[in-house]
């Protein structure tokens, strides 16, 4: 990927545009290239504006602005003086004078659709406000029901892009000003973050998300470690590119589909989806990496613009059953969201994860005038206007709203004259190839033929997979015959909990595999 950019960059701005970009990547490891970074910074400044270039070179060290990309360069010294005015204001001096990552300019005159988020990144521009809140909370907590019921209140994830604190920034930025200002109302966005990022710079992603009312979604320890252990992922490669064809038979895709986390002791390192069945050698990998799991209060203390009395803490017990409809209904009243419609109170009570990871699959069908995508979903995530063929939390696409909306369409009742199989299946194609489908009768009949071969398989195969499920009796059991990692457990436990334990230690108090496991602990002490 770095190199395609490098080139690309090559290709459109020669070999200085290259020069800078890499310069740039790699000044953040210090040595020559930092020294690079600095004198080239330099050097276009005093081109750009010789009067002042001495005046901005040192106001770039005082706020650690380091960059050779001449399109900042030019917007920072037009902007300059309107910089320095902004600094001197009693606004900022109030508000933000011990920040640490102050805006400079101010976000609240600032035209966010006039500035780019690489720009707005380099001045510390807080994230546009334009969502109703933040949502944050370690992995296996819920996510899925959490974000799916949202969604039926008319929400929208600004999803995470973990490749690094800056890209996330910039990909949230432009996820906000996109839907803000395109998507029909009732529609809003929230901000999604799962994951914790430790680069470089974390601190600065987090400080620039604006103060806003926030949600945080915890479950028992115990139960994160089964959901985790569970967790079932495509294995199969053809069905991870979206590439499956009707070559292949029902029974080498099922069979082939699934594969579970592990660990790999030899490298003390996890495994992901190689293993054929729930292991418990994935407790340690979930331990020793807080990236997914287990950093709620690292998450918080890292949110220094989040107050405390702003973040309303849930069970996921709470949004479980009959009892997730009432939840939403109190979480759009504290959000300012639509809340959900009592006629679809049943959607409410559905099992999110029934499919996770037999579904959503793709077919690629191979017509006389083009091949055509055949997307096998699971119908809750086809909703009003709306069909999701790929599981919105599981991906980072991030214009994944955008074309759900009028894009894609149902056409199980086309093909089968019935609307679903199994209450939950349904097979979906873009609105363009089927006007081209359904013209051809003969292809209609061939996907008729082999769906109605392989969605029973498919029915099986989920059957087997939930056989091989582990429960958090299991697990308990499996922690009291090691010791070491009962203990390692606990302490990673009563971190991630700090924060949750300052404001609800009810919640903690309510969680019966937890108790046991305390307890356990006690006895082992």
């Amino acid at each position: 990927m770095g190199k395609s950019k490098t080139f690309e960059i090559l290709k459109q701005g020669g070999v200085w545009g290259a020069l800078e970009h890499i310069i740039d990547k790699k000044a953040h490891k210090g040595g020559i290239y930092a020294l690079l970074q600095r004198l080239m910074m330099a050097q276009i400044l005093r081109k750009l504006d010789s009067a002042h270039s001495n005046e901005m070179i040192l106001f770039c060290k005082k706020h650690h602005i380091y960059t050779t990309n001449p399109t900042f360069l030019k917007y920072f010294a037009k902007e300059y003086d309107n910089i320095k005015l902004w600094l001197a204001s009693q606004s900022f001096l109030e508000k933000y004078a011990n920040h640490p990552y102050p805006p400079l300019l101010n976000p609240n005159t600032l035209d966010y659709e006039q500035i780019s988020p690489q720009i707005a990144w380099e001045l510390n521009i807080p994230l546009p406000p334009y969502y109703k809140f933040i949502y944050f909370g370690s992995h296996a907590s819920g996510n899925r029901g959490l974000n799916h019921f949202v969604l039926n209140c008319g929400g929208m994830d600004y999803i995470r892009y973990p490749s690094s604190s800056k890209i996330i920034y910039e990909k949230y930025w432009e996820q906000i000003l996109s839907y803000h200002y395109t998507m029909p109302p009732p529609h809003f966005g929230y901000l999604s973050i799962r994951e914790y990022m430790k680069d470089k710079d974390s601190n600065k992603l987090y400080a620039l998300i604006p103060q806003t009312k926030a949600l945080n979604l915890i479950r028992d320890p115990i139960s994160i470690l089964k959901s985790g252990i569970n967790f079932r992922r495509k294995r199969l490669q053809m069905a991870q590119e979206e590439n499956l064809s009707f070559a292949l038979s029902p029974d080498f895709i099922c069979e082939n589909l699934i594969g579970y986390n592990g660990y790999d002791a030899h490298n003390d390192e996890s495994t992901f989806g190689k293993e054929d069945a729930p292991c418990f050698g994935t407790i340690r990998g979930s331990l020793k990496y807080n990236f997914t799991d287990f950093h709620d209060t690292d998450l918080r203390k890292a949110l220094i613009n989040i107050a405390d009395e702003d973040i309303i803490c849930i069970d996921m017990s709470e949004i479980v059953g009959k009892r997730a409809f009432e939840t939403m209904n109190t979480l759009a009243k504290a959000f300012s969201f639509p809340a959900p419609k009592p006629s679809d109170k049943e959607k409410f009570e559905v099992n999110v994860s029934y499919y996770e990871g037999l579904l959503p699959l793709v077919f690629r069908v191979q017509m006389e005038q083009k091949s055509i995508a055949l997307h096998l979903i699971d119908k809750i995530f086809a909703l009003d206007e709306r069909i999701y063929v790929k599981v919105p939390v599981d991906e980072v696409d991030i214009w994944q709203h955008k074309n759900t909306f009028e894009h894609y369409q149902d056409i199980t009742q086309f093909l089968f004259n019935q609307d679903n199989f199994y209450e939950r299946i349904i097979v979906c194609i873009e609105k363009k190839d089927f006007e081209i489908l359904k013209q051809d009768t003969k292809t209609c009949e061939q996907i008729k033929e082999y769906l109605l071969a392989f969605i029973p398989r498919l029915e099986e195969q989920r059957k087997i997979e939930e056989s091989k499920k582990l429960s958090e009796e299991q697990i308990l059991q499996y922690l009291h015959t090691h010791k070491e990692l009962a203990l390692q457990a606990k302490a990673v436990f009563e971190k991630h909990l700090t924060f949750l334990a300052s404001v609800r230690p009810d919640i903690i108090e309510s969680w019966k595999y937890y108790q046991e496991f305390l307890a356990m602990c006690e006895e082992m002490s």
